[in-house]
């Protein structure tokens, strides 16, 4: 028996959909149900009614459920016992996109639960699972709950009085002009060479910062031309800056949740996705 059979089950006898169950946990409808399937047979009794669509939890169901999720509840309660109290208060976080949508929801949360605190990081490198969250939009190998929040578009960003891209953006106009990115590894850095790659050639890169500050800055300085995220940058730029649409380059944005119950973490990560979907 697993613990991730168990919060399986104990979703679907909530919702009593495996679909819904499914699309919370970014998972097959099978998975669940095959999951759950095992859990039967490992218990040797059916704990729901299936009638096409629906399921509904019968008598051993409920028995069982009653006891997983207060089994669940106390292995949580056993991780706080094993931590001290100021620890148990604090959410470590790994940023590595969307910073200022990020940085939004601290705050909010805080001024809604100010006996948390927030431990941060922006580490693109740092795939470890210390942290009770990640924003990021890639694909990570990490024991968590993946859930995909939102996707954006990339524009192009350029200061007008330093450069003329009127009409359609084409390879041509764009070759040669000098290019600001973030660091390598970034997805703005991973997105402006696909671009550029799309259209037949390297980008020319001038400068790279890991400071997204520094990137708008340069930018808006005229020093060169950037491929921008549109949510996450957003109101960031000047009214001497253009973001101008040039295709279907987007990223995903995705939260991974460490499986806890701590009320704090789950509140955090639904303002968060709150915040994105705006």
């Amino acid at each position: 028996m697993e613990m991730l059979q168990l919060i399986y089950f104990c979703d679907a006898a909530q919702t009593e959909n495996f679909s819904k169950t499914a699309k919370k946990y970014l998972v097959p409808p099978s998975n669940i149900s095959q999951s759950i399937k095992r859990l039967e047979n490992e218990l040797e009794t059916p704990l729901f009614e299936r009638q096409a669509n629906k399921i509904k939890l019968n008598n051993s169901g409920l028995l069982f459920y009653k006891n997983a999720k207060s089994a669940l509840e106390l292995l949580e309660n056993a991780k706080k016992a094993l931590k001290n109290i100021d620890a148990s208060e604090t959410i470590k976080i790994n940023i590595h996109i969307n910073r200022r949508i990020a940085m939004g929801a601290i705050e909010s949360f805080r001024k809604l639960h100010p006996n948390i605190s927030f431990i941060t990081s922006h580490s693109i490198d740092d795939f470890s699972n210390d942290f009770d969250i990640v924003i990021t939009d890639k694909e990570l190998d990490l024991p968590y709950l993946k859930q995909q929040a939102t996707e954006e578009r990339f524009l192009l960003a350029y200061n007008k009085n330093e450069f003329e891209f009127d009409g359609e953006i084409t390879a041509s106009k764009l070759e040669n002009s000098p290019f600001i990115t973030m660091s390598r590894g970034s997805s703005i850095y991973e997105n402006t060479y696909k671009l550029c790659n799309r259209l037949g050639f390297s980008p020319n890169i001038v400068l790279q910062s890991e400071d997204p500050f520094y990137i708008r800055k340069c930018v808006e300085l005229g020093i060169g031309i950037a491929l921008v995220p549109e949510l996450s940058w957003k109101g960031q730029f000047s009214k001497n800056i253009v973001l101008k649409n040039i295709g279907e380059i987007k990223r995903k944005v995705y939260l991974y949740k460490k499986y806890t119950m701590n009320e704090y973490i789950e509140k955090f990560s639904d303002m968060l996705r709150e915040k994105f979907s705006l």
